[in-house]
């Protein structure tokens, strides 16, 4: 609902004492991870980065908890894609978080990894592989599990990055992805339906095809 101030206080002053006293280390760990969620919503980037790497990470480590270190290594890339420190947020996918989902065969966490990298590919100005990492690593997947919704939003994606490309040619592909997605949101009823009917307004107007990107 939005209340993030209450709902700091009770994971710090009524949740998370509770299992200091019982030694839980993982679900303190856990409730140290729903923290720094709030504080990153609040925009406290550095607090949630610390608790993170110093509250988080070494007790998944000591667990040998590698799903768990793998998530929390992408939430840490999360936070430093928001400060604008691209690299080391794409080695961080690349490198800790992609292969612990690989190894598990988690093919749905793989798929999203990589729609995690291309987006940061796209930001870098790469689109060429951002483009092929969406099109052959990332849509197959969620086509293949029938993940409707992680499939709307990653035809969204797709359609923004040939968007950004900005090539003529590739409007009637940005086109047909725009439409698919939000027939699935309306059926589905998801809040993201008017973002994506708002973009498509936006791009092509009241059904001009030959309307100019923004």
């Amino acid at each position: 609902r939005g209340d993030l101030e209450e709902a700091l206080r009770i994971r710090r002053e009524d949740e998370l004492p509770v299992y200091e006293r019982l030694g839980e280390v993982r679900s303190r760990a856990i409730t140290q991870g729903k923290i720094a969620d709030i504080l990153q919503a609040r925009g406290e980037l550095e607090e949630a980065l610390r608790i993170r790497r110093e509250e988080q990470m070494p007790v998944y480590e000591r667990l040998g908890d590698v799903r768990s270190r793998a998530i929390t290594q992408g939430k840490i890339a999360d936070i430093l894609q928001v400060r604008g420190e691209l690299e080391e947020a794409l080695r961080i996918r690349r490198e800790d978080e992609l292969p612990v989902y690989e190894r598990l065969g988690d093919v749905r966490s793989i798929a999203i990894t990589q729609g995690q990298i291309a987006d940061i590919l796209q930001a870098r100005g790469e689109l060429e592989e951002a483009l092929r990492i969406r099109r052959e690593e990332e849509l197959p997947v969620y086509e293949r599990l029938g993940d409707v919704r992680l499939l709307l939003l990653g035809r969204k994606n797709f359609s923004n990055t040939l968007l950004k490309r900005g090539r003529p040619e590739d409007r009637p592909e940005i086109r047909t992805l725009l439409d698919q997605a939000l027939a699935e949101a309306e059926r589905l009823r998801l809040p993201e339906a008017a973002t994506i009917r708002a973009l498509i307004a936006q791009i092509f107007g009241d059904g001009d095809d030959s309307a100019s990107p923004p």
